[in-house]
């Protein structure tokens, strides 16, 4: 899989929020080379349609500066929801890119619930503050050998080719992995993808899920989570604790790739 064409959101804006907006996108399409597909129109607040316009033109004229390939597009129908025109664009683009922002509260989850859960396509979450501006050097696969994982694995291909090291952490007392589901396995098979990939295994050890796997690779910037999203009902994410929920929660700790 290569990436061909980037979708996102743009919620219209001063000049400095346009430019948070857009780092994480314009940085991908750069790299890989890609169109990307800007969606500008209110989520968090109204916007009129002038406002939307003019940050449409902002968002292109940054984009051409940098040779970026940049089509912009209005809410097309407000029959739907926001999050279902994201997710309606991304099952014809390669790839979702979701910004999160601090305090985004419930219409940012509906969007970024829409984009996982009603898509089909990958989807990378970023924080506002933390934009992926370089491509990452290591990649850290959450593996537990879900249909949703195998996904996301999928779709973090052309992440994974590119990088120095590729990180493949099963979390052993998290699910019961069978004969031939091991990320030993994985491993073989991103390697015969070109990636420099490793495997280890750790225990979950009374925490969450992402602890216990950040906490196995080594820290710093430059890195890149890779994890399947799957609907829980609410009283196993009580009991058990969940790491989409975490997602949705909280945010990203890094760039987090998901599919369902």
């Amino acid at each position: 899989m290569s990436l061909t064409t980037i979708l996102c959101q743009v919620e219209p804006g001063d000049a400095a929020m346009l430019d948070a907006a857009v780092a994480t996108p314009f940085a991908l399409a750069e790299a890989h080379g890609a169109q990307l597909t800007a969606l500008v129109f209110g989520v968090e607040a109204e916007h009129t349609i002038a406002a939307e316009e003019q940050a449409a033109a902002m968002v292109r004229t940054a984009a051409e500066r940098r040779g970026i390939p940049c089509e912009t597009r209005s809410r097309s129908s407000f029959a739907y929801g926001v999050g279902d025109v994201f997710a309606d664009h991304l099952r014809v683009s390669d790839l979702g890119v979701v910004v999160t922002r601090a305090g985004g509260g419930a219409v940012q989850r509906l969007m970024l619930g829409a984009a996982i859960f009603d898509s089909g396509r990958p989807v990378l979450v970023v924080q506002q503050q933390h934009p992926l501006e370089v491509m990452p050097a290591r990649v850290v696969i959450a593996w537990d050998a879900t249909p949703a994982c195998v996904r996301a694995v999928h779709g973090a291909m052309p992440f994974i080719r590119r990088a120095a090291e590729t990180l493949v952490v099963t979390v052993t007392d998290d699910k019961e992995l069978r004969a031939g589901q091991s990320g030993i396995e994985l491993t073989h098979l991103l390697a015969r993808h070109g990636a420099t990939a490793r495997f280890t295994a750790v225990p979950r050890a009374g925490g969450g899920v992402p602890e216990a796997v950040l906490g196995a690779a080594p820290g710093g910037p430059g890195q890149m989570l890779v994890m399947g999203a799957v609907r829980h009902a609410p009283l196993h994410n009580i009991v058990f604790g969940s790491a989409t929920q975490e997602l949705f929660d909280r945010g990203p700790r890094l760039p987090t790739l998901v599919a369902a």
